[in-house]
């Protein structure tokens, strides 16, 4: 960087500001009181658990019903929207509260889409049309 009070060394143009003594930027190191503590992931990916639960739930409940185990069958499809339903509420936590949030939004979206009920109303409108 050239002193303004001298003039510029080169003439024309300096775009970057470049010190001499670079040396001077380097951050110091961190005393381990200073270290920012990470945010919990486990939330976010709580969140993912319950929804992958799910669709398997959901999946098994589907080759009961068409196995001939009906009770089997409605049972487990109630419990894979239990779960759905706690998939999307801990995937809002999550996201909220930016613990694991890329799992979060997934538990959102795999809560809302692959929900049974969801999915029921969905084919049905297909079908209708």
């Amino acid at each position: 960087m050239s002193d303004p009070s001298m003039g510029p060394e080169r003439p024309g143009l300096e775009i970057f500001d470049v010190r001499s003594d670079a040396a001077e930027l380097i951050v110091p190191e961190l005393e381990p009181d200073d270290v920012l503590a990470r945010r919990p992931r486990w939330p976010g990916a709580l969140a993912g658990g319950l929804a992958i639960l799910m669709v398997i739930t959901w999946a098994v409940a589907l080759a009961c019903s068409l196995a001939g185990l009906l009770e089997l069958g409605v049972g487990l499809s109630y419990s894979a929207i239990g779960l759905s339903v706690f998939a999307v509420l801990a995937g809002i936590v999550a996201v909220v509260a930016n613990w694991g949030r890329g799992w979060g939004i997934a538990a959102i979206a795999v809560g809302v889409l692959l929900n049974p009920v969801v999915l029921l109303y969905l084919l049905t409108w297909i079908g209708a049309l």
